[in-house]
């Protein structure tokens, strides 16, 4: 509860520290986005189980442009993938919904090109797809980067992202009963954004 309400802060004092900022530079942008989606981290300690096979991803969200630098993110991702063991599939497959929030740092360029990077925090809920009350939610942090094309004379932008969380897989239930190592896992995602000043 500490490091969410640590986190809220952080994000309050961001916003508040960048509002003064040009009112031309603000704006409220949504995006929807999709693609693939990994783990890189193994389950168990003897490095046979993981979530290494590709998956999917689908998700979106709400950013607000408080200065030319500087946005808000939150955001919303379903994901699945398979269970593998010793590198085979094994019909077991995991949803994750995952919702967070960042800070996002952006460096707008006279060409239409933004680069982004972001960091923040929030939650994963786990669900073993075929079974019912063993969902477990853990805290997670997140990182990413991407870069986002406006088009000109459109409040329309075209984007690709790499987004990770970063978790603590255990009390889990179902096929996942016993596991316990930390989870890193990553989405890689192409979207569409569009732009509402204010």
């Amino acid at each position: 509860m500490s490091v969410t309400r640590s986190f809220l802060g952080t994000l309050g004092l961001a916003l508040a520290l960048t509002l003064p900022a040009a009112a031309q530079d603000r704006a409220l942008v949504f995006f929807a986005r999709g693609g693939g989606f990994n783990g890189l981290t193994n389950l168990d300690q003897a490095g046979t189980t993981d979530f290494k096979r590709t998956g999917y991803n689908v998700g979106g969200g709400v950013g607000v442009q408080v200065q030319k630098y500087v946005a808000l993110r939150g955001d919303f991702t379903f994901a699945r993938n398979e269970m593998r063991n010793n590198q085979a599939p094994t019909g077991i497959r995991l949803n994750r919904l995952l919702y967070d929030a960042a800070v996002q740092l952006q460096y707008p360029t006279s060409g239409g090109f933004t680069p982004y990077l972001f960091a923040g925090g929030g939650a994963v809920t786990l669900h073993q797809v075929g079974t019912s009350g063993q969902n477990r939610t853990r805290g997670a942090g997140t990182l990413g980067l991407g870069f986002n094309y406006q088009i000109p004379r459109s409040p329309l932008g075209i984007f690709a992202e790499g987004k990770s969380w970063l978790y603590q897989a255990k009390n889990l239930g179902g096929a996942l009963v016993g596991f316990d190592k930390t989870q890193y896992e990553v989405a890689w995602s192409g979207g569409f954004s569009y732009r509402l000043p204010f």
